[in-house]
């Protein structure tokens, strides 16, 4: 089955807004087997539209447009559409009440050209707009089966997921069933990534491998399809242990999962708290933490260190120390992640010292980090990065990479080239051994 995907919008092309509905739509699609043909990015005209649907009927079996579906009069999708095919467009009772309950709860006074929301295709299936007004629409004309769906993403994303893959897998795939299994990736780049899984990645009859980038991580989908469920999930159970044997060492979970999620989830199930001393991050990694849902549990506090005064005066770390070693050093790694560990009397405590960036520090170059762990095992130890040029991305992936290696600790999993400083090679200002 080929795909045409069609975003209607002027605010895409001035530059107003960037368009996030186009690849979301066509992994999703993706997944089921469909190909995305091509993906059209068009002015709010009548006549652009119009072109476009002649260029594309003769090629196409399926038609997605987004956008232009709202009450202003640049909102010219749905009118094109209902002229193109020679159907008239009629008022969706529910989808009026809903516009008029609205407007009544917020207070707001309706203009009347709201109600043109409203306004589906005769016969048409209306799509219920999972967090807006516009209502979308799914029908069959001729050849071709279009799906008319609201611009905004966080109107689109959720009312494909609620009601149009539903009326997809009903109406177009309705002698087949689907399963999904899906891998979350970090500590590769997406070369190497493609390289180890390029023989799955051809979509066949059965099945479909896709790879997205989610930042610095990647998530694999895998979709299999056949006559009944048992069967797809059969095959997608399949497609994803051989995967699994080119890149197990780099998959953190088994389903949709961010790393800092995955790693909060661990903590959470075995009751401990996790700190920070961060210098080149400047608070980032504790940021991260902050930013998922009841992150107290986990989190009782960190602390920046940027400057090596505020590391010898603040957190504790000897002078001697960040004289002998300095503070791009696994030295002074571990000293900083158990005096914060001891500050906040937390269960595991992370530091991360370097250089960010652009400028060398200490003899050492850009992109060159120490990650400290404390608490996560038996005994301390510290591990050296080498990032690039970059100065954000650097500090970006330090941050996921302390998240990692905390996991991979946690696990009690393999961490080669770590480093463990011996209690004589750490001594406090009056140069005698520390206890």
């Amino acid at each position: 089955m080929k795909a045409e995907i069609i975003a209607v919008s002027d605010d895409l092309l001035t530059g107003k807004a960037h368009d996030q509905n186009i690849a979301f739509l066509a992994k999703e699609l993706s997944s089921l087997g469909v190909k995305i043909h091509r993906s059209h990015l068009i002015e709010d005209a009548k006549e652009t539209l119009r072109a476009t649907l002649e260029q594309i009927e003769t090629t196409t079996d399926l038609v997605v447009l987004t956008g232009g579906l709202g009450p202003d009069e640049n909102d010219i999708t749905k009118q094109t559409i209902a002229e193109y095919v020679d159907i008239p467009l009629v008022l969706d009772q529910i989808s009026e009440e809903k516009i008029i309950t609205y407007h009544k709860n917020s207070s707001l006074r309706m203009p009347d050209n709201n109600q043109l929301q409203a306004l589906v295709i005769q016969d048409s299936t209306p799509i219920r707009n999972a967090t807006g007004l516009a209502t979308g629409m799914f029908f069959e004309y001729e050849q071709t089966t279009y799906i008319l769906l609201p611009g905004p993403f966080d109107e689109l994303a959720p009312t494909y997921t609620e009601s149009v893959r539903p009326l997809i897998l009903e109406n177009l795939f309705a002698d087949m069933k689907f399963a999904t299994r899906t891998l979350r990736l970090f500590g590769l780049s997406e070369a190497e990534l493609n390289e180890k899984i390029a023989p799955f990645t051809q979509a066949t009859e059965t099945s479909f491998v896709g790879v997205y980038p989610k930042g610095e991580e990647f998530e694999v989908q895998i979709t299999a399809r056949a006559a009944t469920g048992k069967e797809a999930a059969q095959e997608a159970e399949a497609l994803k242990e051989e995967l699994l044997e080119q890149v197990d060492e780099y998959v953190f979970a088994e389903k949709s999962q961010s790393l800092l999620s995955n790693v909060k989830e661990l903590l959470s199930e075995r009751g401990l708290t996790i700190t920070a001393a961060e210098s080149l991050t400047g608070g980032q990694f504790l940021s991260a933490f902050a930013s998922e849902m009841e992150a107290s549990a986990v989190l009782p506090g960190g602390i920046v260190t940027y400057s090596t005064e505020v590391k010898n005066e603040v957190l504790g770390v000897s002078k001697a120390i960040t004289d002998e070693f300095g503070v791009v050093s696994a030295q002074c790694a571990l000293e900083m992640a158990e005096k914060a560990k001891e500050m906040f009397q937390a269960d595991v405590a992370v530091s991360l010292t370097g250089v960010a960036g652009p400028s060398s520090l200490e003899g050492e170059l850009p992109g060159t980090v120490w990650i400290g762990v404390a608490g996560a095992t038996e005994k301390a130890f510290a591990k050296k990065y080498h990032f690039a040029y970059k100065r954000n991305q650097n500090r970006h992936l330090a941050v996921l990479t302390a998240m990692n290696l905390v996991r991979l600790a946690l696990l009690e999993q393999s961490i080669p080239d770590i480093v463990f400083i011996d209690d004589e090679l750490r001594e406090d200002e009056s140069g005698e051994e520390r206890q």
